[in-house]
């Protein structure tokens, strides 16, 4: 039967302290302290709010903007609510981790992502674990997205990345799907940010203001795009199929870095045309195993033996004389593209006077180049070897103008820390021109210049780099950032702008996103990049409201008490915290009915901060009497997680499988297998995790005799649902452990006359 709490508290900071203290976790969940390290507000706030996201189901996302401490928040968290703790983090950045937990006293063991691809798994249990650049793990076919999915099975998880959409909606459900399985599909978007923690209350004053993004643009007669565009398509290996558009793209896409990205590109096509041309002279198709036997560098190709690495003959369907006809267009265009680029004036020159005048702005200040491509880092560097200053660093390695340099070297030069300063005048990097390897994770505020040489398909990678310089604890007052403008004849094509700002718009729709991406002379975006507030972020502005509501009272709460007062307010309505099954639930109404949205709960926390007024009875009554309503129809509904259910089709296969088998069991034998019966069903409505889910999956099609196949899924229910799962009595009601109860109400409105 549902309830509201039969003493009653009537007071109106009383009420306000109950709401606050059972959703924020009281005063004293997270310690101020952690070791070494001393956690600032906006920190402790943001882990407190973890543990409670936690505690109620079972995981959540930490999707704070880069720079402000997030490692620090997670391990906070760790130190909160684990024993065994189990980090799951990329592997350039398992020393920083590691440096970490040792600064907080935290005991862990690490896992890099690198790791799980290859199948590794760690050795024991874990209650809890840390995903580090979670947006990394946003493909659910990936190897190590199975692996990671098997261990959140029935641990409590959290999830860690301040770019958790990078393309789409879906990048995010994927993400939570970990903990909160396939029902995330059905989810709306304010739903999914309940579980994303991403405030704004930041420590700005301790943080660098932005400057720009600045638009620089080059003046770039390069127009090759009709004769890219115009190349006929290659052959495809024998296992694999060619898009011919996305080909042409992704040659822009190089052209937009630079002229060296785009030559090594065409290299590269030219000589797997050569080889493959070799192989079907032999009479052999190879698979594009196979032809990663021969290898170019540079102009030089290096063949292997056909008869030998390609084990597969022509496709007799194609011919040979087809496909050596298709090799010859590619490989003479392509030949013809890359002479024309040979005679025409290199616009790569233009790049590298750009970033002179950019070092020319800021004299002695440490700048970082970002791009996509290793060639345009090459490239730049070459034109810039008698400047001095300047370092290139990618995948193989770091130069300067003396030659090699180990990556720790160079690093420490932009990292504020103890070897920061300490390098003579001479060895003094002002300028490191870099691909996107480092644009996650690290901790470079010694720089306060950034520059994008290029756009990136994926946004966030803009963020990203962006949060190597801006961060806390960096000791410049201002980083400023600039943009090259790609040339104007591919943007009109690929309208990379416009895709980019299209991707902005989802992630500040669903999350939100720190200060200003793109450069406003690039064009206008609808409703991103204007420091407008995400969902996630009014989940959390919801947060911040409450919090000083904590110190409203310091009486103690009598348990079973519901805590009622009012306010005077020139809104009519009510702000309510309820419990269903074991969830606390904040709801309001201002007028139009009960809702949950964000928006509508900051109006009426708003609402609440009037003068204290005596309680109208019969208001309250109303006001209870919706709630009871609200609270009965979400019970019934709860008795068939319809989400969940609808979710996968594993879930209606199991239910109908149950249906047809206690269909034909005589009737005597009925009685005994209801019990199971029931476990099934309550396994095709309740939430399960996504490595739940996969186990589900393959236990559902298993071939196994009626009886044996009941046991079997009772069993997994045992070990695998989280959470009381729905027992729908035999009458069909909802049982009394489902009754909701209201805990604390606050009504406001005008004072009576």
């Amino acid at each position: 039967m549902l309830t509201a709490r039969e003493t009653r508290t009537t007071n109106l900071a009383a009420a306000k302290h109950a709401i606050a203290s059972a959703l924020l976790g009281g005063r004293t969940s997270v310690s101020q302290s952690l070791g070494k390290v001393v956690l600032r507000p906006h920190q402790r706030a943001a882990a407190a709010r973890i543990v409670s996201l936690i505690g109620t189901h079972g995981g959540a996302m930490l999707a704070e903007p880069v720079g402000v401490g997030k490692t620090f928040t997670a391990l906070a968290v760790v130190a909160t609510v684990s024993e065994k703790p189990l980090l799951v983090v990329p592997a350039a950045l398992r020393q920083m981790w590691a440096e970490s937990l040792a600064h907080c006293g935290v005991s862990a063991t690490l896992v890099s992502h690198e790791e799980l691809s290859r199948g590794k798994r760690p050795t024991g249990s874990f209650d809890f674990i840390v995903v580090d650049e979670s947006h990394r793990l946003r493909s659910p076919a990936a190897h190590r997205y199975g692996v990671l999915a098997e261990l959140c099975r029935v641990s409590k998880v959290l999830l860690v990345t301040a770019t958790p959409v990078q393309n789409a909606r879906s990048d995010l459900a994927v993400q939570l799907a970990l903990f909160l399985g396939r029902g995330v599909w059905q989810m709306s978007d304010e739903e999914l940010a309940s579980y994303v923690v991403r405030g704004r209350a930041y420590d700005d004053d301790d943080r660098p203001t932005l400057a720009g993004p600045h638009l620089v643009p080059l003046d770039i007669d390069d127009d090759c795009v009709d004769a890219l565009i115009a190349l006929p398509p290659p052959v495809p290996a024998r296992n694999e199929a060619v898009a011919a558009a996305l080909l042409s793209y992704g040659l822009l896409h190089q052209w937009t870095s630079s002229r060296a990205a785009l030559e090594r590109a065409l290299q590269r096509s030219r000589a797997r045309s050569i080889a493959l041309s070799e192989a079907i002279d032999a009479g052999r198709q190879p698979t594009r195993a196979e032809l990663s036997a021969w290898s170019c560098a540079d102009d030089a190709l290096q063949l292997a033996f056909p008869e030998i690495v390609a084990d597969h003959a022509i496709d007799a369907d194609i011919g040979a004389a087809t496909l050596r006809g298709s090799l010859e267009r590619h490989r003479v265009a392509v030949e013809s593209v890359l002479a024309t680029l040979r005679s025409a004036p290199n616009p790569d020159d233009a790049r590298a006077a750009a970033l002179r005048r950019i070092r020319a702005e800021h004299p002695g200040e440490r700048i970082i180049a970002f791009c996509q491509y290793a060639e345009t880092v090459n490239m730049l560097r070459t034109r810039l070897a008698r400047d001095n200053g300047v370092a290139a660093l990618t995948a193989h390695g770091g130069r300067v103008a003396g030659g090699r340099i180990t990556r720790d070297d160079i690093l420490a030069q932009f990292t504020v820390g103890p070897r920061a300063g300490r390098e003579n005048a001479s060895e003094r990097i002002e300028l490191l021109i870099t691909t996107d390897l480092l644009s996650e994770g690290l901790n470079l505020q010694g720089a306060s210049v950034i520059v994008h040489l290029d756009l990136p398909w994926n946004p966030a990678r803009l963020d990203q780099r962006v949060g190597r310089a801006l961060r806390l604890g960096s000791t410049h007052p201002v980083v400023t950032v600039y943009m090259l403008s790609p040339p104007a004849a591919a943007e009109r094509l690929m309208h990379i702008e416009r895709r980019l700002r299209e991707k902005l718009c989802v992630a500040q729709r669903t999350v939100g996103i720190a200060g200003r991406i793109m450069p406003s002379p690039l064009g206008v975006a609808p409703n991103a990049d204007r420091g407008q507030q995400g969902l996630a972020e009014r989940q959390s502005a919801v947060s911040d409201a409450l919090r000083p509501w904590l110190d409203s009272y310091r009486a103690p709460l009598r348990t079973h008490s519901l805590c009622v007062g009012a306010a005077v307010s020139d809104h009519d309505g009510f702000l309510a915290l309820v419990k269903e099954r074991d969830e606390l639930l904040l709801v309001a109404d201002l007028g139009s009915g009960i809702d949950t949205q964000s928006s509508t709960l900051l109006a009426a926390v708003a609402a609440c901060s009037g003068p204290e007024v005596s309680i109208d009875e019969s208001r309250m009554q109303r006001a209870v009497g919706q709630l009871k309503t609200w609270l009965s129809a979400r019970a019934g509904e709860s008795l068939v997680d319809f989400r969940a259910a609808g979710a996968a089709r594993t879930r209606r296969d199991a239910l109908q499988r149950v249906a047809q088998m206690m269909a034909r069991v005589p009737r005597h034998e009925r009685v005994a297998l209801l019990p199971l019966a029931d476990a099934v069903r309550a396994v095709a409505t309740a939430r399960l995790s996504e490595g739940a889910e996969r186990i589900l999956d393959d236990l559902v099609r298993a071939q196994l005799p009626d009886e044996a196949w009941l046991r079997s899924v009772a069993t997994f229910s045992a070990l695998n649902v989280r959470g009381a799962a729905p027992e729908p009595n035999h009458s069909g009601a909802a049982s009394s452990s489902r009754a909701g109860e209201i805990v604390a109400l606050v009504l406001f409105g005008p004072p009576a006359l």
